[in-house]
Order: structure tokens, then C-alpha cells, then sequence
């Protein structure tokens, strides 16, 4: 009966945002946005995400959380309706809500298992402002994978099921009733998603980004058998995804936070929507979301298994990255390539 009525109310809320919130659609007046289609499709996805978990769980019982919570989501709102089009504006917004919230609710990063690092971190302060950078890198990366169908839900909801998976460690304290609350709207909203009928926005994906983010970073404090290195796995990609392209527009001396095609969820588009095949062309844009989606699945039930090994979780994040970057440059090659041909 719970999972009936999460799913009606979802629906419901979908019903009112979309009748509320008309002005709230995607509009394809910049190359970069969503490569794949041309349609107006409401950006509603995080709002009523925003409003589901506020009306099922501790939001409204945790007053820090759900301000910070509204006020990603609502800078996420001004970027979508156009208000607020300056990233650097959004960026300075971000960083003094994340550090208020971060100063205020003590959720600071505290040990990543190496004497170094934790010698930078037994400084409060040093701990407050790298915590804050990490959720920065983290919604903003969640923004940047949101540019194919189901990409950014499909990805987060492995996320979920893989904390799921450790409901019955015994050694694990995990609110399991907290976590069943963000996977309901996070499956309503991937289909919606997958099918076009919605779409997230800037707003759902900061909001989807700075969630899970607290929720993992609560599940590693309470937990010193987690090694923070598995936290670290499970957002590897969209923090990637983000300090790769403000290295790769650095060293080309470019903008690093104007957007452009080159990610490499956009370059696995492109790949396939260049097939002759004229049914791969048709489903490219889903096709590259469940290939990246599979992999990450693949790769997240592998940490699962060491999720309290620092040294092999070390070893598996930086194998990962260097696969990423060699297909990234596989890929712009093969770009150029045929460009030329």
C-alpha cells in the first residue's frame, strides 16, 4: 500500500506541476542542450521530486536541510526559466548555500583514509571548504550528465540500489525507510525521463545531486567500515565528468564554465547517431544512456564487493579513469575523423 500510494502522489504532483509550472519547458535556443531532440518538454522533474520528499519524510523535520534543499532547487528554477543565465553567479550562490548548510548541519568530510589528506582535514575550517567543493563538483557534474534521456536518474538510481544492497549488513547502520523514499520518485521520474515527458532541468539536477550527495556522506560518518574511497566511487562519474572538463577547458585555454558538446556522454551520442544503421541513429540517444548506465552498473557492483578495502577501491577508481579518458580521446579522434571525411 506504501509503494501505491508513493506512486499516486507522485503522479498527482506530476499533474499539479505540470498545470503550475507552464512556463517551465526546454528550449532549444543553445546547441548544446539536449542534442537529441527538438522538443519543448516541461523541466519539472526536480520540483516534484523536491515536493514528494518534503511531503514523505524528514525535510520538513530538518529545517537546514530543506532550505538548502529549496534554495539549490530554486537557483536550478532561475537557470532554467533564463533569470539567472551567468554560471558564475550560479556558482557563487551555490558555494555560500552549501557552506552555510555545511557549517551549520556539521556534515563535513572528516577522514579519507590517508594520513596526508586527513592532516588537512583535522583543520575544521580546511574540511568545511572541502566539503564544499565536492558538492559542488558533484551537482554541477550531475547537471552535466543530464543531457541524454534517463542518463543522470538511470545513473543515480544504481547509486541507490547499490546502497540498498547493504540493508541486511549486520555491521551497516543504513535508514532504509529514508533511502526507500528517494528511490520511489527517482523511478517515476527515470521513466517520465526515459520517455521524454519530462525532464529535469538545472533545478532537478542540482537538487538530485545535492541529495544524494548528504545522504552518502551521512552513510559514510555513521559508518567507519565504509571506506570514503567507495563514496567516492559511487559519484565518480559525474564529478569526473565535471573536473575533466574544467581541466580539458583550461588547458585549452577555454572557459571552463561555458558549456559545450564535448562530454563524453555527448561524444557516445554522436558516435552512434554517425551509424548508417538507421534504427541505431533513431535510438542513439537512449542506446548511449543504457551503455553508460550497464557499465556504471557493472562497475559499482565491483566496489560493492570491497566497500571497506581503501587500497582496492583507490586501485578500481583510478582503472576507471584512465578507460574514461582513453575512450574520450578515442572518441574525439574518431569525431575529427569523420568530420574531415
Amino acid at each position: 500500500m506504501n509503494i501505491i500510494f508513493s506512486y499516486f502522489l507522485l503522479f498527482i504532483l506530476f499533474l499539479i506541476s505540470k498545470h503550475i509550472f507552464t512556463n517551465l519547458k526546454s528550449k532549444f535556443y543553445s546547441s548544446h542542450q539536449k542534442l537529441a531532440g527538438k522538443e519543448s518538454i516541461p523541466l519539472i522533474g526536480g520540483i516534484i521530486f523536491f515536493f514528494y520528499y518534503s511531503l514523505s519524510f524528514s525535510l520538513l523535520n530538518d529545517f537546514g536541510l530543506f532550505l538548502s534543499s529549496f534554495l539549490i532547487l530554486f537557483i536550478g528554477i532561475l537557470s532554467d526559466t533564463n533569470y539567472l543565465k551567468s554560471p558564475r553567479l550560479r556558482l557563487v550562490f551555490q558555494t555560500f548555500i552549501l557552506l552555510v548548510y555545511i557549517y551549520s548541519s556539521n556534515l563535513v568530510i572528516l577522514d579519507l583514509r590517508n594520513d596526508l589528506l586527513n592532516f588537512f582535514l583535522s583543520n575544521y575550517y580546511f574540511g568545511i571548504i572541502f566539503t564544499t567543493f565536492c558538492f559542488l563538483v558533484l551537482i554541477n557534474g550531475s547537471n552535466f550528465i543530464d543531457g541524454l534521456d534517463g542518463l543522470n536518474l538511470g545513473y543515480f538510481l544504481t547509486v541507490i540500489v547499490i546502497v540498498l544492497s547493504f540493508e541486511d549488513h549486520s555491521l551497516i547502520d543504513i535508514n532504509y525507510e529514508k533511502i526507500l523514499i528517494i528511490i520511489y520518485p527517482i523511478i517515476f521520474l527515470f521513466i517520465l525521463n526515459f520517455f521524454k515527458i519530462l525532464y529535469l532541468g538545472d533545478s532537478g539536477s542540482y537538487f538530485v545531486g545535492f541529495l544524494i550527495g548528504v545522504v552518502l556522506i551521512e552513510l559514510s560518518r555513521q559508518n567507519e567500515i565504509v571506506s570514503p574511497f567507495f563514496i567516492a566511487n559511487l559519484l565518480w562519474y559525474p564529478a569526473f565528468e565535471n573536473l575533466f572538463s574544467i581541466i580539458r577547458k583550461n588547458f585549452l585555454d577555454q572557459d571552463p564554465l561555458k558549456p559545450d558538446n564535448l562530454h563524453l556522454h555527448q561524444l557516445i551520442f554522436a558516435f552512434f547517431k554517425r551509424r548508417k544503421n538507421p534504427f541505431l541513429k533513431k535510438i542513439s540517444n537512449i542506446f548511449s544512456s543504457l551503455i553508460i548506465i550497464f557499465y556504471n552498473l557493472i562497475l559499482l557492483l565491483i566496489c560493492r564487493i570491497y566497500f571497506d578495502q581503501t587500497k582496492k577501491l583507490i586501485f578500481i577508481l583510478i582503472i576507471n579513469i584512465i578507460i574514461y579518458l582513453i575512450l574520450y580521446f578515442y572518441l574525439i579522434n574518431r569525431g575529427k575523423t569523420a568530420r574531415i571525411s
